[in-house]
């Protein structure tokens, strides 16, 4: 009965996690563009913001203009500010359809292609420069709940080595531990799924 709730809690676990990673890696892309535009305006004004803002966008003598509109009418920026809200939807910009509006122009994000790519795949051997090999094992190993016996058992090692090795996972967030009865039970947190490039178990 456990193993075939667990086997259909997965797919919709794997596709949760997927969602997750999803909506973070979209709000990622949008803080960059939104940083990169504020640097932008930082170092060259106008006329550097809205230079690779989008090609129908022109800047000259203080007024932005808006190529290859369907309707065409004239908003009043000064002393109202202009919003300007990067989109991972918008293929062109999009500035107010009533000129009585609030200012705001929506474009295309920066790193749109980034989102449609390939997941990169962990590279275990940088895994294990980083925490050294036998933490990078045992943190791929902690998809799922173990004892330091079990944990132990799987790596061929001394329980006491387990327990000199966990240290520095758990107090890094790496790994979590919650106590089942007389046992002590370790798997990998959500930052450690990430850094191990694994999904935690269901």
């Amino acid at each position: 009965m456990t193993a075939c709730k667990r086997l259909h809690h997965a797919p919709t676990n794997s596709a949760r996690q997927r969602t997750v990673d999803r909506g973070r890696l979209q709000a990622s892309v949008l803080e960059a563009d939104t940083t990169y535009r504020a640097r932008q305006l930082a170092t060259g004004g106008a006329r550097l913001l809205f230079a690779d803002l989008h090609p129908n966008l022109r800047w000259r003598d203080g007024v932005l203009h808006i190529d290859q509109m369907i309707g065409q009418h004239h908003v009043a920026v000064s002393g109202q500010g202009l919003l300007l809200v990067p989109s991972l939807f918008a293929y062109k910009p999009v500035p107010p359809l009533n000129p009585k509006e609030p200012p705001w122009l929506a474009f295309p994000s920066r790193g749109l292609a980034t989102l449609w790519g390939p997941r990169p795949e962990a590279d275990a051997t940088a895994l294990a420069s980083l925490l050294g090999p036998p933490r990078a094992g045992l943190l791929r190993l902690l998809g799922e709940p173990l004892p330091t016996v079990e944990i132990a058992r799987r790596l061929k090692v001394t329980p006491s080595a387990v327990s000199q090795h966990l240290q520095v996972p758990h107090a890094t967030g790496l790994v979590t531990r919650a106590r089942d009865g007389r046992h002590v039970l370790y798997r990998r947190s959500r930052l450690g799924d990430q850094l191990a490039g694994q999904p935690g178990d269901a």
